[in-house]
């Protein structure tokens, strides 16, 4: 067995550990084959990480192209559908042989709707008045309140209700009754 040497003592080159001992093994030809093979091994690194960033890169482009694609498909085919549509603020054509738009449904006017019957729903403690609600508000008729009945079907509502009602549409809430105004 070797003895240890002191502290700060030199240490003979073959018991030397590291690089420095093969070198001087093997002399100078160890140190020129190994450089070239760190070389070699840091050529071969960067050839691995210059294709992995190619192939990320094409994978990229690959999707920016197949994106671009997609939205230039959804964009035409947008335009296709709005043409087809045509605009909703198109001026009407004074032309007797072009189809004419429908005309759009309006309710009844105010002057007709003062015409339909009203009375004030009656008083007392009767079981029909207690169950009675609007079926425009959905609130329970109380005594005295004012109501308008439907003349084709005898459906009633609050008036205040089934008046905003009318003058959207001219036909009963419940039924669909079409509302006749009735000049007498």
């Amino acid at each position: 067995m070797a003895a240890l040497a002191p502290a700060g003592a030199a240490v003979p080159d073959e018991l030397a550990p590291g690089p420095g001992r093969e070198a001087n093994k093997h002399g100078r030809a160890g140190a020129v084959r190994r450089h070239r093979q760190c070389a070699g091994a840091r050529l071969l690194s960067l050839a691995v990480q210059a294709a992995v960033m190619a192939a990320a890169l094409a994978i990229f482009v690959l999707f920016a192209a197949a994106s671009a694609l997609l939205l230039l498909v959804l964009v035409l085919t947008a335009r296709a559908f709005h043409h087809h549509r045509g605009s909703r603020y198109r001026v009407p054509s004074l032309d007797p042989s072009s189809p004419s738009p429908p005309p759009l449904r309006t309710g009844l006017s105010p002057a007709d709707i003062r015409l339909l019957p009203s009375f004030a729903f009656p008083g007392g403690g009767d079981e029909a008045a207690d169950s009675a609600s609007c079926a425009v508000c959905l609130q329970a008729a109380r005594a005295g309140e004012r109501w308008r009945a439907m003349p084709a079907c005898t459906h009633a509502f609050h008036a205040a209700c089934v008046d905003r009602w009318l003058a959207r549409t001219p036909a009963c809430p419940v039924c669909r009754t079409a509302v006749a105004v009735t000049t007498s």
